[in-house]
């Protein structure tokens, strides 16, 4: 293991703390690395590692076996891990086939198609550079092996963060693990001009690696609307909110509860580094029993609100506000979300929620009372649905 090292100049110094991102070279250091990832997805995430069917169990285990694993020293102890592999390494599944729609690649060598997953950061540097570091090494390791696009997953909450370095939505597929929804994303790692307008971390790698402009024409060509939708990275307030009226079909001020009594500017400057997510009918948006840290307000189609039984308790159109419970506690989910009718929702999340609390606490307590009315009407209503039950018993 890396050591920190001190600065000698005569007067003693504090020590200089290194972040040195590695890759497995053994045996043992793949073991060191799976249990730091185990133990910090089961202890720290509630997150059950790789559950469902032996055949989903064997697969994961393979690709352990095969992949290659970078991981982040800093402090003398781990910070981080990452697993990446290509096609070349083992073959996708058929369940990953479906989820990334790698159909539509099947043109590409195996080597052009590389996967960086179950990226775990410890917390105390989940805020820092630690991410940027892992992903930048892994863009390095992937590109230099000859892989031009990099699939990877992340929660609703994280798509915004995901996006300023340079991923993007494109499949419209969703996966449902044991940590909730996750959106498929892609990095086109040949697409400077992407790369660069976004000032992300990747831009310099591409540019000395010799990009390639087919790829990136060809990504345009096949997937139009992934390379035409302007990113979080590149959406200023107008822009947002420009598209957030067309969504609507009328300003969010008055279509949508929860901005009631927020001004022009209070609830731009609240959705400013919000993202959306363009579902299908038929998606769950989210799933009973998950750890959620992000609320939803639908900007078309409509979502029905269904317990474990599937049973459906609410529904909902466009303007409302879905999830508000977990958001504000960050606990397990009530219920599923299932989406009913093609929607685009915009996603809060809780990090935009603390930040709010810390730079607005005059819009925070809008807000919050704006979501006491929302709980307070949904409990009217449940009482009056129980109501009616009990009384035609």
């Amino acid at each position: 293991m890396a050591k920190i090292t001190e600065q000698s100049s005569g007067e003693a110094k504090a020590p200089v703390q290194r972040l040195q991102v590695r890759e497995a070279a053994n045996a043992q250091q793949r073991r060191m690395i799976l249990k730091f990832r185990n133990q910090i997805m089961v202890e720290e995430l509630g997150i059950s590692t790789f559950p469902g069917t032996d055949e989903r169990q064997h697969n994961e285990d393979a690709r352990d076996e095969i992949a290659r694993h970078l991981f982040l020293i800093a402090d003398n102890e781990i910070a981080g891990c990452l697993r990446l592999c290509t096609s070349e390494m083992i073959d996708p599944s058929e369940e990953m086939i479906i989820n990334y729609g790698l159909n539509a690649f099947r043109d590409f060598e195996p080597a052009c198609l590389s996967f960086t997953d179950h990226m775990v950061i410890a917390q105390s540097w989940r805020d820092g550079k630690v991410p940027a570091l892992m992903k930048a090494a892994a863009f390095k390791l992937a590109r230099n092996g000859g892989a031009l696009f990099d699939f990877t997953y992340c929660p609703p909450a994280l798509v915004g963060r995901y996006e300023k370095i340079g991923y993007r939505c494109y499949s419209g597929q969703y996966l449902e693990t044991d940590e909730g929804l996750q959106v498929p994303m892609i990095l086109v790692m040949d697409d400077v001009e992407h790369l660069k307008a976004i000032n992300s971390p990747f831009a310099l790698l591409a540019t000395s690696i010799q990009p390639d402009p087919g790829v990136v024409d060809w990504f345009r060509d096949t997937f139009p609307d992934a390379a035409g939708r302007r990113v979080k990275a590149l959406r200023d307030e107008d822009r947002l909110w420009e598209y957030l009226t067309k969504q609507l079909h009328q300003n969010p001020l008055h279509g949508v509860p929860l901005f009631d009594e927020l001004s022009y500017s209070e609830a731009r400057r609240f959705v400013q580094n919000a993202t959306t997510l363009v579902l299908r009918g038929g998606d769950r948006l989210a799933r009973a029993g998950d750890l959620a840290f992000e609320a939803f307000v639908v900007l078309s189609g409509s979502v029905e609100i269904r317990d474990r039984n599937g049973s459906m308790l609410a529904r909902f159109d466009k303007g409302a506000t879905v999830g508000e419970i977990a958001y504000l506690g960050a606990m397990p989910r009530t219920a599923d979300i299932l989406v009913t009718e093609d929607a685009e929702v915009l996603v809060l999340t809780q990090e935009m929620f603390r930040k709010t609390i810390q730079n607005e606490p005059a819009v925070t307590s809008k807000i919050l009372f704006n979501l006491t009315l929302i709980l307070a009407e949904r409990l009217r209503a449940t009482s009056l649905q129980l109501s009616g039950y009990t009384q035609g018993l």
